[in-house]
């Protein structure tokens, strides 16, 4: 099976994409079978890991370790859903009223160019199970940092370089 670019792999600077076969149960041409209780384990740096790719939509999981917390940003042409499969999860926008803790089996569906932060406030180890859509065409960046991005709101965009 080839290897496709996952949006995320360079987005963080993880360098060439993996080969997600050995985390899958099963890989056909139509199908990416894979397990969240034995693809959730800690990293030794990050909370992202890769399960399936394909053309419009990738999936990971994101193991948060207690007190761990991502930087505000958005990823200007990728919708992503994150649900909660252990743990519970805050998540913070920039707009007001965009704060919330999920419990297992709650999810969060971001519109892209939207920011956010994701956090495990807890004592526990948090997995999140995440859907990532592969924009449909290339985008003037991947990720924006909200510290990076100053005033800058995800509506400030160029109408032509978002995806909403």
């Amino acid at each position: 099976m080839a290897v496709r670019q996952f949006i995320d792999d360079s987005i963080i600077g993880r360098g060439e994409p993996e080969d997600l076969s050995k985390k899958q149960k099963l890989t056909t041409s139509s199908w990416q079978v894979a397990s969240i209780p034995d693809n959730a384990t800690p990293r030794e740096r990050g909370s992202y890991i890769g399960m399936t790719r394909n053309k419009r939509a990738n999936t990971a999981l994101n193991y948060y370790k207690p007190g761990m917390r991502d930087e505000m940003h958005c990823h200007p042409g990728s919708e992503h859903i994150f649900m909660v499969f252990q743990g519970e999860l805050t998540i913070r926008g920039i707009n007001e009223g965009e704060e919330i803790k999920l419990k297992p089996g709650e999810y969060v569906h971001i519109n892209a160019g939207h920011y956010y932060q994701l956090a495990n406030e807890t004592d526990e180890p948090t997995v999140l199970y995440q859907v990532a859509t592969v924009p449909v065409k290339p985008t003037p960046v991947e990720r924006r940092s909200f510290r990076r991005a100053g005033d800058k709101k995800a509506d400030d965009l160029l109408p032509e370089h978002r995806l909403v």
